[in-house]
């Protein structure tokens, strides 16, 4: 079984093609995480200056405390938005990369069983049970990774869902508890 100028020419020129797209897949991350860090930089600076200007108009201590009070709900907010962006986009990468290594397990599994065609065709007579078995065994076992693959995506994904809500209810709830309790003046008597 030789390969001809052609056949080798057409595999190399595969394999930059998919160098290429793997390529263009970490680029697009790295640009989708530079864009959040960028979109981030800009609101934290336009943040701060609001944080600024509010915190030199307070003028005692009870406005001071009502004003830390003011600043904790927004700040958890807008942390739990960027842990959401940074996990989307990283579940956006995973699920391009993995969608690229399915198609590239898919397309060796059919090379292979392609090159099993081609042996059985000049193979001694009675070697089409062992092919046979060999394309079965590829089969099943690629209907299997899939339903696994498949299982694993979504529980994952679920998984994955559940604990940012989870967190996001949990830092909700006890900003809202810090938020009901009173601060202490020199006036209460205990």
């Amino acid at each position: 079984m030789s390969i001809n100028q052609q056949e080798f020419s057409a595999l190399g020129q595969a394999q930059l093609d998919k160098a290429v797209r793997f390529s263009a897949i970490l680029l697009g991350s790295v640009e989708r995480f530079a864009s959040l860090q960028l979109e981030l930089s800009r609101k934290l600076l336009a943040d701060n200056a609001k944080v600024i200007k509010s915190l030199s108009e307070v003028k005692d201590a009870k406005a001071l405390t009502e004003w830390q009070a003011a600043q904790a709900q927004p700040t958890i907010d807008q942390a739990f938005t960027v842990a959401r962006n940074v996990y989307d986009a990283s579940l956006t990468t995973q699920n391009e990369i993995a969608a690229f290594l399915e198609e590239q397990v898919a397309e060796l599994n059919k090379n292979v069983i392609g090159g099993l065609d081609r042996f059985a065709k000049s193979a001694p007579a009675g070697s089409d049970v062992a092919v046979n078995a060999v394309k079965t065994f590829i089969n099943t076992t690629n209907a299997a990774f899939e339903s696994v693959s498949q299982t694993a995506k979504k529980v994952s994904a679920d998984l994955a869902e559940a604990g940012v809500e989870a967190a996001t209810h949990s830092a909700q709830a006890a900003t809202a508890a810090v938020a009901r309790k009173k601060p202490a003046t020199g006036n209460d008597i205990a």
